[in-house]
């Protein structure tokens, strides 16, 4: 397969929508300002870090990422991960593909838990290795079934892949279900590839588990900047893993395709998770007060979407009772101005082509809304009659 086969489902959405007045896609936090940024760094008594980042070498930075920010990074694990078992990468779709590609070979095995991003999948496509695919189900909380996956190993298995936090539906993986993940992949010789890029935003900060990074050894967890504090722009995404063999052969991988990063985009990382309880409960004030309207509106319109709160990240996926599929509701909500992603955008089955997502981390989001709402109202009738 060539890296370029399959069409970026997102990406041809997005593209025709650049000017698109309501994004209730929306999927990462609000997006801090780097005045913003500065002047909470001084406040937590890290002058040092500003003085750095307007006065810092222009020379390429460290290969797999800055002993400094893998070491910021390593904060966010517990202590089986240091800066040693971190690889910094341009973003976490550079991380999650080079990742793949490091470590599946043609006539590999790989099971995918979907819905999923498309990229999860498209690497180990472009790596050379076969794909099963385990679905997810609203009836069962959008939960992995253990034992559809353990059927789904084959000897030739290699590398097992889910998101969690969950996008789109935004439900958390139980931690026994994770534990019995695991012990499956730990059985079976298997590595386990985790997109954890919205932990950190879960409703009820209670229900957060452990880390598949912090887990086993077998484990790898891919993070970014742009989900839980709303800085993609400092382009910094990473993975993080016990096993030194692995950390080894992406940190190669990281190499081959980019040699370093932004070391302005380093020291900027830095700064955020510095800043990191201010942030998140910013975002989270947001996600909750936008929780809030959501429900109202999904209670008050029961009799056209059913509404799965979601646990954890700014995403939903909402179904939609009305006369259209989902991917008709979309195009219909793009000529006036409003994008969703519709169940084409995931790996979804036929049972769930009625599913789009929408995005609620934004101050944005309570304007999309009720452009929608209006949308809705003005259609509701006929799609009821």
């Amino acid at each position: 397969m060539h890296l370029l086969d399959n069409p970026i489902r997102s990406e041809q959405l997005l593209e025709k929508t650049v000017a698109i007045k309501h994004r209730f896609y929306a999927s990462s936090s609000e997006p801090l300002d780097n005045q913003e940024l500065l002047d909470w760094t001084v406040s937590n008594g890290d002058q040092e870090l500003v003085d750095r980042f307007h006065a810092h070498s222009l020379g390429y930075a460290e290969n797999g990422g800055s002993h400094d920010i893998r070491a910021e990074i390593a904060t966010l694990y517990d202590h089986r991960i240091s800066a040693d078992n971190i690889v910094v990468f341009p973003g976490a779709q550079t991380g999650m593909t080079l990742t793949t590609l490091a470590l599946l070979h043609p006539g590999d095995h790989a099971i995918v838990v979907t819905p999923s991003y498309q990229s999860l999948e498209e690497g180990i496509k472009f790596a050379g290795a076969d794909v099963s695919r385990v679905g997810l189900t609203p009836e069962n909380d959008w939960q992995v079934d253990v034992y559809a996956l353990a059927a789904a190993i084959k000897p030739n298995t290699k590398y097992l892949v889910f998101n969690d936090p969950h996008n789109p539906s935004g439900a958390l993986m139980t931690a026994e279900i994770k534990t019995a993940l695991v012990q499956l992949a730990e059985e079976h010789g298997l590595r386990i590839f985790s997109d954890e890029v919205y932990r950190l935003l879960e409703i009820n900060p209670d229900d957060r588990s452990a880390s598949i990074a912090e887990m086993t050894p077998c484990g790898l967890a891919l993070g970014t900047m742009a989900k839980p504090w709303g800085a993609g722009g400092c382009c910094v995404g990473w993975v993080a893993c016990q096993d030194a063999e692995v950390i080894e052969k992406i940190r190669k991988a990281q190499h081959m395709f980019a040699v370093c990063i932004s070391r302005a985009g380093e020291i900027q990382a830095r700064m955020v998770i510095r800043s990191s309880a201010k942030i998140i409960a910013r975002n989270m004030a947001i996600i909750h007060e936008n929780l809030v309207l959501l429900d109202d509106f999904f209670a008050a319109y029961a009799d056209l979407f059913e509404w799965h709160r979601p646990q954890a990240s700014g995403t939903g996926f909402v179904k939609f009772k009305g006369p259209l599929t989902a991917d008709e509701l979309a195009d219909q909500l793009l000529d006036v101005g409003i994008l969703v992603f519709p169940a084409s955008i995931f790996d979804c089955d036929d049972s769930q082509q009625q599913y789009f997502r929408i995005g609620f981390s934004r101050r944005t989001m309570p304007a999309a809304l009720e452009a929608f709402k209006k949308f809705v109202d003005s259609r509701r009738t006929r799609w009821l009659s």
